[in-house]
């Protein structure tokens, strides 16, 4: 992927739908040279993120393996007992393990420099950047060892005047066949991820102060499940984190201070529900630090637990795929990830 460079230009006051909580103050020096920014400080800004990269970077953690005990053995549906082409349905039959391997991926920092204080001097300035992670060369394998084989026949009928005649395929048979060793098959996509970052101005220097969390959908918003809310619970409380930004700073892309992140001991297991506005029927998955777990607790209901293993500023994930998409080795990759930015502190 092709890297782009930094962008400098002045920040509204509004970030694309992000409000920022202004620090009311004024100033006593003359106006500053415009623009008040510099290549020092889109250096400075730099300096500041590389000591975060690992954290934020999104292929880290959401590459890997996915596995349940039993597998996933699937049914029949009644979506299978017509067909709009008449072309023979390949539906797994029985699923035993999904494993991500990503090959190619890209990075982009936009930097939007801006005023925390609405004067004239401009002096106390800070950095957004919209930090964008993509990966472009993606492969999710299935391996199975049966898988079902759906044939249709059609159903003709004349109508009208003239008379016209409609074709309807519908279910001729269906085989289950089973292997003597696992097969695998593979479906490639590519998605890309956004969060939002602040850092004031600090001296000549910049800090990360604030940090969204980011959100996946494959092969976009509309098509992919849509989650509405997860809830954390844990030994004395319980945390939701919704959807959309809220006044109360519990939306998964508002700004969170570093020091008003989630916050967890080490060793602590926190019980997930995630909770879809769509019916359709879908796996859950959750993962913390590369450890995967299979959550699904309904056809539309994730629940289960993550342990907080390891110190430091780090994400849970949630992953969401609609069964309708998955099981079928011919169609594309649909998927929701949610990544929740939490600190780990040693008891």
């Amino acid at each position: 992927m092709e890297r782009r460079p930094p962008a400098r230009r002045a920040l509204p006051l509004a970030l694309g739908g992000l409000v920022f909580l202004l620090f009311v103050g004024c100033g006593t020096l003359p106006p500053a040279p415009w623009p008040w920014w510099t290549s020092e400080d889109s250096a400075a800004v730099q300096v500041a993120l590389a000591e975060w990269r690992g954290t934020l970077n999104a292929a880290n953690s959401l590459d890997g393996f996915r596995a349940s005990p039993e597998g996933w053995q699937t049914q029949l549906a009644s979506r299978d007992s017509t067909s709009e082409t008449g072309d023979t349905l390949y539906k797994f039959g029985h699923i035993l393990s999904l494993s991500y391997a990503v090959t190619d991926s890209g990075h982009a920092d936009v930097l939007e420099f801006g005023p925390s204080v609405d004067t004239l001097e401009m002096t106390d300035t800070f950095c957004f950047v919209s930090y964008y992670d993509s990966m472009v060369d993606c492969h999710l394998t299935f391996e199975y060892d049966s898988l079902w084989v759906i044939g249709y026949e059609p159903d003709t009928e004349i109508v009208g005047s003239p008379p016209e005649t409609l074709v309807a395929w519908n279910l001729s048979y269906a085989e289950l066949r089973g292997f003597d060793s696992p097969q695998q098959a593979t479906k490639s996509y590519a998605w890309k991820a956004f969060r939002g970052l602040h850092l004031p101005k600090d001296g000549p220097d910049y800090m990360l102060t604030r940090m969204t969390g980011f959100e996946v959908h494959i092969p976009s918003a509309e098509d992919a499940p849509d989650v509405s809310r997860v809830i954390m619970t844990r030994p004395g409380g319980t945390d939701t984190v919704f959807d959309r930004p809220t006044e109360d700073i519990r939306g998964l892309m508002n700004l969170h201070a570093l020091d008003s992140l989630y916050h967890f001991e080490q060793g602590t297991e926190v019980q997930l529900r995630v909770e879809l506005r769509t019916t359709d029927e879908a796996l859950f998955f959750a993962g913390v630090g590369g450890d995967w777990s299979d959550i699904t607790a309904g056809a539309t209901l994730g629940e289960g637990p993550v342990t907080m293993s390891d110190t430091g500023y780090q994400h849970i994930f949630v992953e969401v795929l609609p069964t309708g998409m998955m099981y079928y080795p011919d169609a594309d990759h649909y998927v929701t990830v949610w990544a929740i930015p939490v600190r780990v502190e040693a008891p």
